[in-house]
C-alpha cells in the first residue's frame, strides 16, 4: 500500500502483530500476575481518557472559551535529551499548573503541544513539530533525500532553520487566536480552577520560535525558561540516540551525525539567547537542578510568579500517577548521568563544537573543553 501524500510504502496490518501482542500479554501475566496486567490496562485507559478530555469534558457546557483567562503562560525551552521531562514535571506538580494532558493530579503524561496533533488537532500548522519520530507526518512535510520524514534533532540544522525559525513579524491575528484557543481548551479541560490556572508547556520547537510565540501571546506576559545541559554531552547523546536507524529514525554516517547535532544545538541556543534579550527568560542548568533541585525549583517558581510548593521536589514515596509516561523520570535523580558520556567524548566532537559554538558554550556558563 502507498500513501500518495507521502509517496512512501506503508506497511499493511500483519496478523502476526496481534499474535505478538497477545503473546506479550500472556508472558507478562505469567511473570507478573493478573494485577500487573490489569494495572497496565488501567494505565492505558487513564492516559487515553486524559487525552480525550481536551475535546470532551463537561465544563464545555458551562464555560465560554473566550472567558478563560491566559495568565503568564510558561514555556520550557531546550532540546531533546536535556533533562526537560523531569524538570517540567516539577512545575506540573504545582496545584495551579495545567499542561497538554493534565494537572498536578496527573503530572506525567503527554506534555508537548507541538507534537500532539492527534489529540490537539486545532493547533496551527506553524506550531506543530511534524516528524516520523512522532508518527504525525502529513502531506505538508516533504520527503528529504537524506533525512526522509525525520525532523527530530534536525529542525534547527542550518538547512531547515529558515523553514522552522519564526520571528515576531510572522505572527498574524488568526494564528494567534487559534493558539490562544488551544491554551484555553487545555486550561478548561484540566485546571483545578480555570480562573487561576497557569499554562505550562515543554515544546522544544518553540526554542527557535520565541519571538513568534511571544508576539501571538502579547498581553498575557509569557515566560520562557531555557533549560541547558553540558553541550558536549548533549550532542554526544544525540549522535548515539537520535540518529540511529531503528524504528523511524534515519541512518547517517558518523560525520553527518556530528554535523547535524552541532548545528541543531548551536542554532537552538544561539537563537534562544538572542531572543531572550527581548523577552522574560531565565536559564536553568540541568546539572544545577540535579545538584539542588529545590533551589532550582524555587528559582523557576519565583520567575514564573508561582508560590513554591514542597510537593514539587522529587522525593521518595511520591507515587507516579497511573497511566504515566516514562515513569522512571522522577525519583531517584540520576545524578551521575553525564559521566558515561564524558568518559567517551570524541576529540573530533570537542574540536568541531568548539569551532562553531565556543562563544555560546561560555554564555551558557559551561567550560570550553580542550
Amino acid at each position: 500500500m502507498v500513501d500518495d501524500a507521502y509517496d512512501v510504502p506503508l506497511r499493511e496490518p500483519d496478523p502476526r502483530d496481534y499474535r505478538r501482542s497477545l503473546a506479550s500479554g500472556l508472558e507478562q501475566f505469567r511473570r507478573h500476575g493478573l494485577a500487573h496486567v490489569m494495572r497496565k490496562v488501567a494505565g492505558r485507559a487513564k492516559h487515553a481518557h486524559q487525552l480525550r478530555k481536551y475535546d470532551v469534558n463537561l465544563r464545555r457546557l458551562f464555560y465560554r472559551l473566550d472567558s478563560i483567562p491566559i495568565d503568564r503562560p510558561v514555556f520550557l525551552l531546550g532540546v531533546q535529551g536535556g533533562g526537560g521531562t523531569i524538570v517540567a514535571r516539577t512545575l506540573y506538580r504545582h496545584t495551579r499548573a495545567v499542561y497538554a494532558s493534565g494537572n498536578s493530579d496527573y503530572w506525567a503524561g503527554s506534555d508537548e503541544i507541538h507534537n500532539c496533533p492527534h489529540t490537539i488537532q486545532d493547533l496551527p500548522e506553524s506550531l506543530i513539530h511534524r516528524s516520523a519520530h512522532f508518527f504525525n507526518v502529513n502531506g505538508r512535510l516533504d520527503c528529504h533525500p537524506l533525512y526522509g520524514y525525520q525532523r527530530c534533532w534536525l529542525y534547527a540544522i542550518d538547512e531547515f532553520l529558515p523553514t522552522y525559525r519564526r520571528e515576531a513579524a510572522a505572527a498574524d491575528s488568526e494564528t494567534a487566536e487559534r493558539l490562544k484557543r488551544v491554551i484555553r481548551k487545555v486550561i478548561l479541560a484540566y485546571a483545578h480552577d480555570p480562573a487561576r490556572a497557569r499554562f505550562i508547556d515543554m515544546s522544544q520547537l518553540y526554542t527557535i520560535q520565541v519571538p513568534y510565540v511571544a508576539e501571538m501571546l502579547r498581553g498575557t506576559d509569557p515566560r520562557f525558561i531555557l533549560l541547558t545541559r553540558n553541550p558536549y554531552i548533549t550532542c554526544a547523546r544525540a549522535m548515539s540516540k537520535e540518529y540511529e536507524e531503528h524504528g523511524t529514525r534515519v541512518d547517517l554516517e558518523p560525520e553527518q551525525k556530528m554535523r547535524c547535532a552541532i548545528e541543531h544545538w548551536d542554532n537552538s541556543y544561539r537563537n534562544a539567547l538572542t531572543d531572550g534579550e527581548q523577552q522574560k527568560m531565565m536559564q536553568v542548568r540541568y546539572e544545577d537542578f540535579l545538584e539542588d533541585p529545590e533551589r532550582e525549583i524555587r528559582r523557576m517558581c519565583e520567575f514564573s510568579d508561582l508560590e513554591f510548593e514542597p510537593s514539587q521536589v522529587p522525593r521518595a514515596g511520591q507515587r507516579i500517577p497511573i497511566g504515566s509516561l516514562s515513569a522512571e523520570k522522577w525519583y531517584p535523580l540520576k545524578r551521575n548521568e553525564n559521566a558515561r558520556y564524558l568518559d567517551s567524548l570524541s576529540p573530533e566532537l570537542i574540536r568541531a563544537l568548539n569551532r562553531r559554538s565556543a562563544d555560546v558554550i561560555r554564555r551558557l556558563g559551561y567550560e570550553v573543553l580542550e
